[in-house]
């Protein structure tokens, strides 16, 4: 017997009609936009805390009021790319770079943004850091678009500081606020899975003390609402699969095991020696230090751990070229943070799985901090 009706609800990308939560924030956003000729925003914090979603929505909400651009940096950070999205939305016709010059490309974008047009212009950045680390790429992009006219840029990253990189000529220019958004709490994140819930299941199959349970295991392990949406779907799968009419929390239970045996468990034993005992390293230090770890201490631990090892440990430069592939593997995030009992930031790794009963299960028994 099938309780699931629609399985497209449980797709992480998939945006409801009403969001539950964060309207307070759209709808302050878009008066902001109206009430402003230029409102430049970076809209921050960590994963699945909604942040994209709240500026699809305020897109949404806007109409036809405005002329809005959204860019997904993670899949376009090239300057043909990102010029090729704007020519092409702002005209509404198709962009032909086949011969142009980033010259050519770059004064089309000025003559864009010089022509006067009713509707207000957007410029919405999504994962702006993935266009910040290719240097000429994003003063390209950005500089005539803010050099010419007047336009409204929302920034969005999981990194606080990232506009910190920008060019500075570029970063004078904006004088953006910066908008820090808070996990999910329980109750939001109840809010999100009972409307999911009852988009996507049948009404027998579920009940509020299910999706309470979902709730708050989500926000204490996480607060990323993309984990609470996937345990909910995974624990109607296995409900269906076993023939079952409702979900229980037996079912939760074999749900979170599931997950649980995450991508760690087949990355981990795939790595170089020394990267095993710096995924180690960043695990002790987010144990410490509840749920981060903080590179510079990470390395200390590093370096002790390799003691017996025959060349010791690698430099910090090397160091540093492992916690690179680590974020390209997709284990850990990392951002800047200030620092504690003295001046200045210091970088921060956020393991994105779950960390500590891997840790625990793996190495505080074992003895061995070495990664095996």
């Amino acid at each position: 017997m099938s309780i699931i009706k629609n399985k497209d609800v449980f797709n992480t990308n998939f945006i409801p009609e009403k969001i539950p939560v964060r309207n307070d924030l759209v709808n302050e956003i878009c008066s902001k936009i109206k009430l402003s000729d230029r409102y430049n925003l970076l809209l921050t914090g960590l994963t699945g805390n909604g942040k994209t979603m709240s500026m699809r929505k305020v897109i949404e909400k806007m109409g036809n009021e405005v002329c809005a651009v959204y860019v997904d940096c993670s899949e376009n950070n090239s300057y043909g790319a990102v010029a090729k999205i704007i020519l092409e939305k702002v005209k509404n016709k198709p962009y032909r770079e086949r011969g142009k010059n980033r010259y050519e490309s770059a004064d089309e974008l000025r003559k864009l943004m010089l022509t006067k047009r009713n509707k207000k212009l957007i410029f919405i950045f999504d994962e702006i850091d993935k266009l910040i680390k290719k240097r000429d790429e994003h003063w390209n992009v950005l500089f005539p678009l803010l050099n010419h006219g007047n336009a409204s840029f929302i920034f969005i990253s999981n990194d606080g500081f990232v506009l910190g990189k920008l060019d500075r000529k570029i970063f004078a220019r904006l004088q953006c606020e910066k908008r820090f958004l808070d996990v999910y709490s329980s109750g939001e994140i109840y809010e999100i899975l009972k409307q999911r819930a009852e988009l996507g299941l049948k009404k027998s199959s579920y009940d509020d003390f299910i999706l309470l349970k979902i709730a708050r295991f989500s926000s204490e392990v996480s607060g990323d609402i993309r984990f609470g949406i996937k345990l909910l779907e995974r624990t109607a799968v296995i409900t269906e699969l076993n023939n079952e009419k409702k979900i229980s929390e037996r079912t939760i239970r074999k749900a979170i095991e599931e997950l649980q045996i995450s991508d760690i468990e087949e990355i981990f034993p795939t790595l170089p020696r020394h990267m095993k005992i710096v995924v180690v390293a960043l695990c002790m230090n987010a144990r410490k230090n509840q749920g981060y770890a903080v590179t510079s201490e990470a390395y200390d631990i590093y370096v002790f751990n390799t003691k017996k090892e025959q060349f010791g440990a690698v430099g910090e430069r090397q160091f540093r070229d492992y916690l690179s592939s680590l974020e390209m593997l997709g284990l850990f995030e990392f951002q800047w943070k200030s620092a504690v009992n003295r001046r200045g930031r210091v970088r921060i790794a956020i393991p994105t799985f779950d960390f500590l009963p891997w840790y625990e299960k793996n190495f505080m028994n074992s003895g061995d901090a070495r990664g095996g």
